[in-house]
């Protein structure tokens, strides 16, 4: 009964979370010396916060960021043309980056003062985007059709936020650290999801993906990932499938969370959209170069996403309750070109260090993001 009346308080707390503004920030690089862009206070409509650090005496339980220790870039001007420039280019139109007072003062103090300058020196910025409280909690506790449970919560504390926050910090212990399948925990979908003709048709629709790019070499695994995307929203569930349909032993957790990104799912320069249907990956040679620098690297495979090389989509480490800018985001650790090596997310399991180090390694590997699109092609009509 402790545990069922503690689980109700911390579905009350997301929901009352939901309503609230609050804005999750995570590094992202850099905005290059030499360019001009400007600036404006954040205000303060909106609640900033660290979503890989906790702090108990905040409403949300993380670690909040003061707003007068904040300005939101406006815009960007440089003769830089990478995909990694126009992703911040693009993220700073839809209001969504930011970067902390100090480092504009080292660079140019007038900045601040005139909310416009020409930079002397590299500026780390931030991406700021909601954060999916809803989700995140119902992740926690396994609860409704959401990816199952990351961590076990503690059943020695009472109150719902600490509850919360330790689940978030604790690391998973019972991890597949050789990657062959032994001690995983999945065997079989859920009925919820087996009988659900949706995902059924979509993870059909990968199958059939899978088997005309493994039969013309695009593909080389015989694992691939079905990210389900089908509702649209922030929060995917990536699951892992062997060639012929069944669940494939990869991880301790079948599925896993999975972000996409703040402009949804298409193609486009700039558009900060995930890619729809099937991609692959490259084999994992880090470091790349750009604002990421620990990514995996993606192709299209499809006719409308043959783009996402050119613009620098990426799946990489990232809190998969917060957009991306277009790229995938897993739970793992995030390496930024102009912040350091090494920044792990707040100690959450290293979901995608493995995969690099196991089923990513060599590529060739499918993905199918099965994206809202994919469920209006009328395909799974067809096979209900």
């Amino acid at each position: 009964m402790k545990f069922t009346l503690c689980t109700f308080l911390i579905l009350l707390s997301a929901q009352a979370f939901a309503q609230t503004t609050y804005k999750a920030i995570q590094p992202l690089g850099a905005i290059p010396k030499d360019s001009q862009i400007s600036v404006k206070s954040v205000g303060t409509k909106s609640t900033f916060f660290n979503p890989n650090q906790t702090d108990s005496t905040t409403e949300s339980g993380f670690k909040t960021v003061p707003n007068d220790s904040l300005y939101e870039v406006k815009s960007i001007k440089n003769k830089d043309t990478s995909a990694d420039s126009t992703t911040l280019k693009g993220l700073a139109t839809s209001g969504d980056l930011v970067l902390n007072k100090s480092s504009l003062n080292a660079a140019d103090q007038s900045c601040v003062t005139a909310g416009t300058c020409t930079l002397t020196a590299d500026v780390p910025v931030y991406q700021s985007s909601k954060f999916n409280f809803f989700d995140w909690f119902l992740n926690i506790f396994g609860l409704g059709d959401k990816p199952k449970s990351l961590v076990t919560p503690p059943t020695d504390i009472a109150d719902p936020k600490a509850s919360a926050a330790a689940a978030t910090t604790a690391m998973v212990t019972n991890t597949n650290r050789t990657l062959t399948g032994q001690n995983a925990v999945c065997e079989d979908l859920p009925d919820s999801v087996k009988n659900d003709p949706t995902f059924k048709c979509g993870l059909q629709m990968a199958l059939d993906s899978f088997k005309k790019n493994k039969a013309s070499g695009k593909v080389t695994s015989d694992t691939f990932i079905f990210n389900d995307f089908a509702d649209g929203e922030m929060t995917g569930k990536m699951y892992f499938f062997n060639s012929e349909g069944k669940v494939a032993q990869v991880l301790d957790k079948n599925p896993i969370p999975v972000s996409r990104g703040v402009g949804g799912f298409g193609a486009g320069t700039g558009s900060q959209k995930t890619p729809n249907g099937a991609i692959v990956t490259r084999r994992y040679e880090p470091p790349r170069a750009g604002n990421i620098k620990d990514g995996i690297e993606l192709l299209g495979l499809e006719s409308g996403n043959k783009d996402i090389t050119g613009r620098g989509v990426l799946l990489h480490g990232w809190n998969p309750y917060t957009y991306t800018a277009g790229c995938l985001g897993v739970q793992g650790t995030f390496e930024s070109g102009k912040l350091g090596y090494a920044d792990e997310m707040g100690g959450r399991p290293l979901y995608l260090d493995q995969l690099k180090q196991g089923l990513l390694k060599d590529g060739g590997v499918m993905i199918y993001n099965f994206t809202p699109a994919k469920v209006r092609e009328g395909l799974c009509r067809s096979r209900k």
